[in-house]
């Protein structure tokens, strides 16, 4: 038996790439010259689009597809420019006013500096909405997919406990790509 040296492993994005999910420049938002803070807030964004993709929900409204968005932040502002794509055959509607009914989303992202997730996770509680956020520990305060920033990219850490409890089913094509929490 050959003995192989460790590796290091494809970054994000490459195994994105290999797993069909090359999205940062497809066409969801322009990464045009951006300041840093810009263009993050773009990828971030373009992450939560292409993550939904790779979801399963128990019941889909036939139509349309809800992504309740609460904050004020970049990536907040930017998911609003989502609202009318085409996701999972459905037009994405997105509520980014802050006044939505959780029960009513299927997916619902928290921005910063909304500090409201304590509350909103006691009313989702059984509901089959995906959160995603990239506010610190996130997914590791029972969030289902938390963003965080690590050697200059974004990476993605997935709570697969949260979303069996939202009877929500991850692809194992995404969950290869995250850290997965407790």
């Amino acid at each position: 038996m050959k003995h192989r040296a460790p590796r290091t492993g494809p970054s994000l994005l490459l195994r994105l790439r290999r797993c069909g999910l090359a999205f940062l420049v497809a066409g969801v938002m322009p990464l045009h010259a951006a300041p840093p803070g810009e263009l993050e807030a773009k990828i971030k964004a373009a992450y939560v689009f292409h993550i939904i993709k790779f979801v399963d929900w128990p019941n889909l409204p036939a139509d349309t597809l809800h992504l309740c968005v609460a904050g004020s932040d970049g990536v907040t502002l930017l998911l609003g420019d989502l609202a009318g794509k085409q996701i999972k055959d459905r037009a994405l509607k997105v509520d980014n006013d802050g006044s939505f009914d959780p029960s009513q989303c299927q997916v619902l992202y928290l921005g910063r500096p909304d500090r409201r997730w304590p509350e909103l996770q006691a009313k989702l509680r059984g509901q089959a909405v995906l959160t995603v956020s990239d506010q610190d520990g996130f997914a590791r305060g029972g969030g289902i997919v938390g963003l965080y920033p690590e050697g200059g990219k974004i990476k993605l850490e997935i709570n697969p406990d949260a979303a069996r409890s939202a009877n929500l089913r991850i692809s194992a094509k995404l969950l290869e790509l995250a850290r997965t929490v407790p």
